[in-house]
């Protein structure tokens, strides 16, 4: 049977079926815009045909659907802050996350935990651009509170982001974040923000005592949201931070087969982790010299090896300490090894 809308005819006094193909577009996208009923309801049939983005997700593979939810949880001190920041800076800017592709979004950062000059430090040491990125610190506000929730509204409308990065939980609520209740008014509230701006919403957690059963907390976050994503530290004392990145469930994709590992660069932002790959921004640079040859500074940077300001510091430092040599303005070869 042919696809349509069935139209009432004065003519038959019924209802007939005009095939869509039949109808002028300009007709069939005033029909297909009818108002939802109730606010929030359609006929199966004009549900079935509402105009979608051809993008459904803000970060692919299952992390961020739009108009979803995800938390990422991990202890103190593993970077976690870090993270949240790199994911809302590659989602305003469309660029791919440790891998994984991002469609673009304005994002509202919103930290309850660092002041501004400490976030402001954080951000001027990654080198990276933060446009479409809007960020508020505040110790105050409380998502459980009505002066808290109005206050949040308010930015919202002022913004407008298609992501919202809480972080973490625990400071934006004064009740208890082990009962049911007390959390379902966060969620509740988020559900509502969801609802009245059409944004995607990531909460950054903690993990509770026993690392293998989540997040710290009600158990109604896991169910809550569409994927459940565990962060832990896996380097060991001394060495760069280094963290397993694991999604524990992912309602609209399957699980991956392995962790994802990731470093802690010299410009403060995560880099996918290879044991037999180089880590720090000066060793990704050297191996680019490794079957020799000269390279401008503009085909450096277009190999992507960190953020513009971080690299260029680890280039003065390279020719500083003689790994490499700058004949000319612009222009970089390996430095000259000498046997004495």
């Amino acid at each position: 049977m042919r696809e349509g809308y069935w139209v009432w005819q004065d003519e038959t006094a019924s209802y007939v079926l005009v095939p869509f193909d039949e109808l002028d577009p300009d007709v069939l996208e005033r029909l297909r815009s009818k108002p939802a009923i109730g606010g929030f309801c359609y006929a199966a049939e004009d549900f079935l045909h509402l105009p979608l983005t051809s993008a459904p997700f803000y970060v692919a593979n299952g992390w961020l659907p739009r108009q979803g939810k995800s938390i990422i949880f991990a202890p103190d001190k593993t970077g976690k802050s870090f993270l949240a920041l790199q994911l809302g800076r590659c989602i305003a800017q469309g660029e791919p996350f440790l891998g994984i592709e991002t469609t673009q979004g304005r994002v509202l950062y919103v930290q309850f935990e660092l002041g501004i000059e400490v976030l402001q430090t954080r951000m001027k040491s990654t080198g990276q651009d933060y446009e479409e990125v809007f960020v508020g610190t505040t110790f105050s506000m409380k998502l459980d509170e009505e002066q808290g929730r109005k206050q949040l509204w308010v930015a919202l409308e002022a913004v407008k982001p298609k992501v919202l990065i809480l972080d973490p939980l625990y400071k934006a609520m004064s009740g208890d974040e082990n009962l049911a209740q007390d959390v379902e008014v966060i969620i509740d509230f988020l559900d509502d923000l969801i609802e009245a701006f059409g944004c995607s919403v990531i909460v950054i957690h903690h993990t509770g005592k026993d690392k293998d059963r989540g997040a710290r907390g009600s158990s109604v976050l896991a169910g809550w949201v569409d994927s459940y994503i565990s962060m832990k530290r896996v380097s060991k004392k001394g060495e760069r931070l280094r963290v397993q990145i694991v999604p524990m469930s992912l309602r609209h994709a399957e699980l991956p087969p392995e962790p994802m590992t990731a470093q802690l660069g010299e410009d403060f932002e995560f880099y996918l982790w290879e044991a037999d790959k180089p880590a720090t921004v000066k060793d990704r640079l050297l191996a680019l010299f490794d079957f020799g040859g000269t390279l401008t500074a503009a085909a450096i940077h277009a190999a992507q090896v960190g953020a513009k300001s971080p690299v260029n510091r680890a280039l003065k430092e390279l020719v500083k300490e003689g790994k490499l040599q700058q004949p000319m303005r612009g222009l970089y070869k390996k430095g000259e090894v000498t046997h004495e």
